[in-house]
């Protein structure tokens, strides 16, 4: 089965949602008004009912005690056109005047027309001829019965049925115009709510194709598409990064290997072609370029096994200010031959770690700290605790990092010296396993850095309860 796409579901729903609310809203509007129109029409036979028992007790002769008879006739033919029909009787129960009588063929004409109307107004109306009968009491003294016939229990004459009609037709075009406003506005609403995610389909789609330059910009004020837009916008740039890492890695793992592979091969070959003598200078040089080969292979598997998720701690619960003080004073030999002063600050804060790793992270950041850091330099290390976090922090005075570096230092390989002279350090990979021991042990490195003015590295662990 085809999916059916957002749009078209979004247009629908507005759709069902606006026939929905314009039928009940037609369907309350004719109960409730047809129910008002209803009790109208009764209290206005009522009414009639009423004024013609009065009107035709005055026609009683007060002088001569007796009906007369010319206005009875009138009168109750100008009622039988508004659907009254009436009937006088004496007081002896001697009938004065009766309209069906007078002129049944036309009593019985009203009446089916009125019928006819309150059939076209309700199929199956429940309605027929109904007669009340009131007392004719002139001066307190009772002179006749007037009976008053009528199609009940209500009814309405032309003039209601039209006015009914009209309503009616008024509100079909009033729904007809709404029903199409609804469409239209709904149909608008699908397409500022389903472009936004069209377009995040069409830049995922190329973002898989290997295209992480394209960035979605919207000026829509719904925050989850603003969201979803700004997270598929972060994905992009996070894959571009990587992919440029990826492709540096490339490079720096091929200088990295070429580098010692050439010395070697030259070497090989000059002895191989007689050139040089194979004798203990040149196998020594061959010897120092295996093990520098052999130390970056290493080095590559101790960051894979740091990085793997089934890495083992053997952990044990020590003082961070002990293992740092005993690695400073491993490296006070070091720093007084080149000149540099180790200024320390400790404080107890017992965490439950590997010393071991451990141990690795804050020898990598004291190895450098103590590489960039030149003659007449200092190197300030402090441990402390904050909150619930064993802090290690180590401070020099060297050359400083870059700002376009800084995000990119724990990065296996990379080296802020593009020459990757010697000189400058190792292979690039100490920081990276510094942060992966750190990860494992649900802590973080932080670093900051100003050119010319040195480098902070914070190591942060959590405390052992």
């Amino acid at each position: 089965m085809k999916p059916i796409s957002l749009r078209k579901k979004l247009t629908l729903t507005f759709l069902m949602i606006a026939l929905l609310s314009l039928a009940f809203v037609g369907l309350f509007a004719n109960v409730s008004f047809g129910k008002q129109f209803e009790d109208y029409a009764l209290s206005r036979l009522n009414q009639t009912i009423d004024k013609t028992v009065n009107q035709v007790t005055d026609l009683y002769v007060r002088d001569g005690e007796k009906w007369d008879i010319a206005s009875l006739d009138e009168t109750g033919m100008a009622m039988l056109i508004d659907g009254i029909i009436l009937r006088v009787t004496d007081q002896s129960g001697l009938v004065v005047w009766d309209a069906q009588v007078h002129n049944n063929g036309m009593c019985i004409r009203i009446l089916e027309n009125m019928a006819q109307n309150m059939e076209s107004y309700q199929a199956n109306f429940q309605g027929g001829y109904e007669e009340q009968s009131f007392p004719a009491v002139v001066n307190g003294k009772e002179v006749g019965i007037i009976t008053v016939g009528y199609y009940g229990p209500y009814y309405f004459n032309e003039a209601d049925l039209q006015f009914l009609s009209s309503l009616n037709r008024i509100l079909l075009i009033a729904g007809a115009v709404s029903l199409g406003a609804c469409v239209l506005l709904g149909a608008y609403l699908a397409r500022r709510l389903s472009k936004p995610i069209t377009d995040v389909i069409a830049a995922t789609g190329r973002i898989a194709e290997g295209n992480y330059s394209d960035r979605l910009t919207h000026a829509e004020n719904t925050a989850e598409l603003v969201a979803l837009s700004h997270s598929v916008n972060s994905l992009a740039a996070s894959l571009e990064s990587q992919e440029s890492l990826r492709k540096r890695l490339t490079a720096d793992v091929a200088h990295e290997l070429r580098t010692p592979l050439t010395t070697l091969q030259s070497t090989v070959e000059a002895m191989l072609d007689g050139v040089w003598a194979a004798d203990e200078p040149h196998l020594a040089s061959c010897r120092e370029e295996i093990l520098r080969l052999n130390k970056l292979v290493d080095e590559l598997s101790t960051l894979s096994r740091y990085e793997s998720e089934s890495l083992r701690l053997d952990t044990v619960v020590f003082d961070l200010q002990e293992l740092c003080a005993q690695t400073v004073h491993n490296f006070e030999v070091a720093a007084r031959q080149k000149g540099v002063s180790l200024t320390c600050s400790w404080e107890a804060a017992v965490v439950s770690a590997d010393r071991d790793k451990i141990g690795q992270i804050i020898i990598n950041l004291l190895h450098n700290a103590l590489k960039f850091t030149p003659a007449g330099g200092s190197i300030t290390l402090e441990t402390r605790c904050e909150a619930d976090r064993a802090i290690f922090r180590i401070r020099d005075t060297g050359c400083g990092i870059a700002p376009e570096h800084l995000p990119f230092i724990f990065e296996r390989f990379y080296r802020a010296d593009p020459s990757r002279t010697r000189e400058t350090g190792g292979s690039g990979i100490g920081l990276a396993i510094a942060l992966a021991i750190a990860k494992a042990h649900g802590g973080e490195i932080r670093v900051s850095s100003n050119v010319g003015k040195g480098s902070e590295f914070v190591l942060s662990l959590p405390i052992k309860q």
